[in-house]
Parts: C-alpha cells; sequence; structure tokens
C-alpha cells in the first residue's frame, strides 16, 4: 500500500515528460538533425568535387591552354640592349619551334632557337635547343624559357657556348590570336657578347 502513491508518483511523471510538446518537439529535431548534417555534408563534398573538377576541365580547354599544346613555329623580331651605358644596340631576327605537352596546369615545350642578329658590324648567330614551360590562366599565358647551345661572332671570328634565359607573356584572344612580348638574357661565352633581347610576339592558330 505504501508504495502505490510512489508508482503512481512515477507513473505521472512519466506520463508528464513524454505528454510535453516542448520535450518531444526538441526530440524530433535532434533525429532530424542527425540524419541531415550527414546528408548535407555529403552533397556540399559532391557539389566541391564536381565544382573542382569542371573548373580543372574549363581551364585545360581555355583558349591560353588549348593555344600552347602541341607543334608551334614562330620567326620574330628581335632588339639587343647593351648591358652596359654606352653600350651598342643591335637587332635581328629569332625563329623558334618547339612541341607543347599537356603536364598538370602547365604546358612544357622542348624545342629550338635560331637567331641571328647585327651589333656594330658583327654579326652574330645562336643556335640551341629550348625547353619553355607555360602556365595558363585564363586568357594569360606567362612563360619561362632556356636554352644552351652554340653561339659564334664574326669580325673577328670568336665562338663559345651560348646560353639563353628568360620569360615573357602571351595574351589569347580567342583559340586563334594573340600577341605578347619576351626578355631573355643572352650570352656567348669566351666573347663580350651579353645583352637583354626583347622582342614582340604575333600568334596566329587555328
Amino acid at each position: 500500500m505504501t508504495n502505490r502513491p510512489k508508482l503512481a508518483g512515477e507513473q505521472s511523471q512519466l506520463f508528464s515528460r513524454s505528454a510535453d510538446p516542448d520535450a518531444c518537439a526538441r526530440a524530433r529535431a535532434r533525429r532530424v538533425a542527425r540524419r541531415l548534417v550527414p546528408a548535407l555534408a555529403a552533397s556540399a563534398l559532391a557539389f566541391l568535387a564536381s565544382s573542382s573538377a569542371r573548373a580543372d576541365g574549363e581551364q585545360h580547354d581555355s583558349a591560353a591552354f588549348d593555344a600552347n599544346r602541341g607543334f608551334h613555329l614562330g620567326l620574330g623580331p628581335t632588339i639587343l640592349t647593351p648591358m652596359r651605358d654606352g653600350g651598342p644596340y643591335g637587332g635581328g631576327l629569332a625563329l623558334d619551334g618547339r612541341y607543347g605537352i599537356e603536364a598538370g596546369p602547365t604546358v612544357i615545350a622542348p624545342g629550338g632557337r635560331l637567331g641571328g642578329y647585327f651589333i656594330s658590324s658583327r654579326f652574330i648567330g645562336l643556335a640551341m635547343p629550348t625547353l619553355r614551360i607555360t602556365l595558363p590562366v585564363g586568357p594569360l599565358a606567362p612563360f619561362v624559357v632556356g636554352g644552351i647551345g652554340y653561339g659564334g661572332i664574326t669580325n673577328p671570328g670568336e665562338n663559345g657556348l651560348a646560353v639563353l634565359g628568360g620569360g615573357g607573356l602571351m595574351i589569347h584572344f580567342g583559340h586563334i590570336f594573340a600577341i605578347g612580348a619576351e626578355a631573355t638574357y643572352q650570352t656567348i661565352t669566351n666573347t663580350e657578347f651579353k645583352s637583354i633581347a626583347i622582342g614582340p610576339a604575333i600568334s596566329f592558330g587555328g
């Protein structure tokens, strides 16, 4: 007999808790949250992955990226500026050939360069293999280039190891037309030839 009021009180408390609308609402909210949070996280991860893949695909299909892949042959004017004050200026032409290979976010292009310049009645000839690395970003294609090979100078005759290093920037307007510029340091060992070569670049492609 003495236990019955206590039992009745406990049943009353349990009934009161279960019938509390706020407690029921909070319990339902917790159950929904436990199911919804993992689903939202999975959806967010899937969206980020698809966005990253789409952006990567768009970059690799951009005009700058597409224009730097494959075989390219170009001929352009070059101005030679002196490395010291009062030195002579010169100019000439440079013929470049390269083959661009996709390598992640860059295009690596092994190739070769032939250059012919005149400075102070002296002819300077360069012939070397080169390597050009381009990092296309939208319509822009900044690049670095380097090479090492043979160099010779006339009047009087001198020759040595020709070294070239520098870079430039191309701006692509669609997949056909691009303009830009290049600046390189060029020297021939065992000679006095040391110069900065600056040249515009215009590219047409299909």
